[in-house]
């Protein structure tokens, strides 16, 4: 009897073996869930590259306008703009708050090259440009998304070349090239195209202030000079 009923439980369990693996393999399989997509941030630090074009105005004052009223002019130029920036950029919510300093070369341009002249004996010429440029600016901003939109100010910083007087590449005969420190102000959009990459339009308005440039004795003893540039350019980011 024994024996018998060992039989018939072999049998049976050889039986229900197939059907149990197959249950055992239509079990469903517990996975972990992905982990979760990291969100976009724009903190962190940043450096690229920008080009452009700068719309320079210097204007020139003659101290004996009253007798040559043609002297006072306002000479414009556009200039080629290119250089390199770098910052950091806070996010909280949809609001940054960022730091950026930038320089920039400016090339001779044309427009300014024109010259006053008055005919002899008080021959006059006068020329102002700027040559190069820095800024360290605030930036205060908007996030949307990928996109953020800002507004920035700070100093700037600029090589400046005032001449008059037989003015041939900025050496006239009373020429002065100086460092000039004034401000800047604009603002700009910018977009991630990847969590690193950001690319960017961004335009300025640069202040240098005035100077005054000795020109001797005669109707022409003094010039004073007011540069000031307005800047757009484009800009690409590295974001680490």
């Amino acid at each position: 009897m024994k024996k018998k009923g060992f039989l018939l439980a072999t049998t049976v369990g050889a039986a229900f073996a197939p059907a149990a693996g197959q249950a055992a393999d239509m079990a469903p399989v517990l996975k972990a869930p992905p982990p979760p997509i990291p969100v976009a941030t724009w903190t962190g630090f940043y450096i690229g590259a920008h080009v452009g074009a700068a719309w320079e105005q210097a204007s020139s004052t003659s101290a004996y306008a009253v007798l040559f009223p043609g002297l006072d002019r306002t000479l414009r130029s556009t200039s080629v703009i290119a250089g390199g920036q770098a910052g950091y950029n806070w996010q909280h919510g949809n609001w940054l708050f960022g730091l950026e300093a930038d320089g920039s070369w400016l090339s001779k341009g044309s427009g300014s090259s024109t010259p006053l002249i008055i005919p002899a004996p008080f021959s006059y010429e006068a020329r102002g440009r700027i040559s190069w440029l820095s800024t360290v600016r605030t930036r205060f901003g908007l996030v949307v998304g990928d996109t953020m939109a800002y507004v920035t100010g700070g100093v700037a910083f600029g090589g400046v070349k005032n001449c008059i007087f037989s003015c041939v590449q900025f050496e006239g005969s009373k020429a002065e090239s100086k460092t000039r420190v004034g401000w800047a102000i604009g603002g700009g959009v910018e977009h991630m195209l990847t969590r690193n990459w950001i690319i960017g339009l961004e335009g300025l308005f640069v202040d240098l202030g005035g100077r005054t440039v000795s020109g001797g004795s005669g109707p022409f003893k003094t010039t004073r000079f007011s540069n000031e540039a307005v800047i757009g350019r484009l800009k690409l980011n590295y974001k680490f």
